[in-house]
């Protein structure tokens, strides 16, 4: 054991083919590109399906009872905000309005209007603290004139395809919004989700103007789709939430930011198929590599087999060899995993220009592959080990 503890015996039985170490790398990293790929449109659907959520200011929020996700276009009496504003503990409530049915986006050109596109139309009181987005912020001077609205940077360029870098030409383009022309003064960004190609924000009067057809009769604006609830700084948000839900009607759900994100992705991850699907493609990532990996090691054990024979005539325990195998497939894991994260890493950066979708390569995210690329080797190991641990030395000469 002293004589392995000064020579790496694993780091030179993996080394001593450096073509074969070469192909073993670029299989270990094609497991682990599988796996972040899952893992980044996973994590990427989910956080930009729920960008809305965060980037809104606020404590606690309302919905409709009936509205089951955020493209569900359920909504409640603006009564509800006005109940809510009368709690104690609340320091201002404040309506958002969105629309995506007939939100139908269309480029203009030659005086023909291109195919038309939806996407999601968003609607506030500019004196009301809505977003917390310094892009909309800074725009909401240019977003008091009629007709006007700001357009999300992130939108799928291919069916929305201007000029998001320069305000003026943005500004000079022909556009119509539900077949009326509106002037595009600006950009944010948001992003693309399950649901919507791209966003638009505007002020709630022309939001009104545009999407007049929300109630049969009256004020377009009478009915809300999101409450914002900012609550007074020494209250307690949970006590503030409980006590709005026991004095509004029953018809609206109130909800703090955590349970409004963790409803909104519950609903995605386990009311449709899109988490089945991504944890297939998890799992198939995590086999492909321990494929891989098993056919590296077993090779490995095959070509050194009268090497270690002599090392088991010698004395040595099955402990030993287990613990050469482990070492050498964590080896194998660390040395496979960089570049898999590399690459990896430029292709969030590149499907997160392309799509709008928020690929962002986080810790946690790495972590999780990281513990799967080792787990993945360990377990193809322990599969290859079977066969040393087995062997007769007195046969193997």
């Amino acid at each position: 054991m002293k004589s392995f503890g000064k020579t790496p015996l694993a780091w030179k039985n993996l080394t001593h083919d450096w073509r074969r170490l070469v192909v073993a790398i670029c299989g270990i990293a094609f497991a682990v590109l599988l796996m972040f790929t899952q893992v980044g449109f996973q994590n990427a659907l989910f956080d930009s399906q729920v960008k809305l959520i965060d980037d809104l200011e606020g404590d606690i929020f309302l919905i409709s009872k009936a509205k089951f996700t955020l493209a569900s276009e359920k909504r409640f009496p603006i009564s509800r905000l006005n109940q809510a504003r009368s709690c104690s503990g609340v320091q201002g409530a404040y309506p958002l309005y969105t629309e995506l049915t007939t939100s139908v986006l269309r480029r203009m050109e030659n005086g023909m209007g291109n195919r038309g596109f939806p996407l999601r139309s968003i609607g506030f009181y500019l004196d009301d603290p809505v977003f917390d987005l310094d892009a909309v912020n800074q725009h909401l001077l240019r977003l008091r004139s009629q007709g006007t609205a700001l357009i999300d940077g992130k939108s799928k360029r291919s069916k929305f395809p201007f000029p998001y870098d320069d305000d003026d030409a943005l500004a000079q383009e022909h556009v119509e919004l539900a077949d009326k022309q509106i002037s595009l003064v600006g950009k944010f960004e948001l992003g693309t989700d399950f649901a919507h190609d791209g966003n638009l924000v505007m002020s709630a009067e022309n939001f009104a103007k545009f999407f007049p057809h929300r109630v049969r009769t009256g004020n377009p604006l009478d009915v809300v789709d999101i409450g914002i609830i900012d609550v007074l700084p020494d209250a307690d948000v949970e006590e503030v939430r409980a006590r709005i839900e026991q004095t509004i009607d029953k018809d609206v759900q109130v909800l703090t930011r955590e349970k409004f994100r963790k409803d909104e992705i519950g609903f995605w991850d386990k009311s449709t198929p899109i988490g089945t699907i991504f944890m297939a493609g998890k799992i198939i990532g995590f086999i492909v590599g321990m494929v891989i990996c098993y056919q590296v090691i077993y090779s490995d054990i095959a070509d050194h087999m009268a090497e270690f024979a002599t090392l088991k005539a010698m004395g040595y325990t099955a402990r030993y060899f287990i613990f050469l195998i482990l070492t050498e497939a964590i080896l194998l894991a660390v040395v496979g995993f960089i570049p898999g994260s590399a690459v990896s890493a430029v292709m969030y950066s590149w499907l997160s220009e392309q799509t709008g979708l928020l690929m962002v390569m986080s810790a946690p995210s790495m972590l999780l592959v990281f513990i799967l690329t080792i787990a993945m080797c360990v377990a193809s190991g322990m599969l290859a080990v079977r066969k040393l641990l087995s062997a007769d030395p007195a046969s193997l000469f």
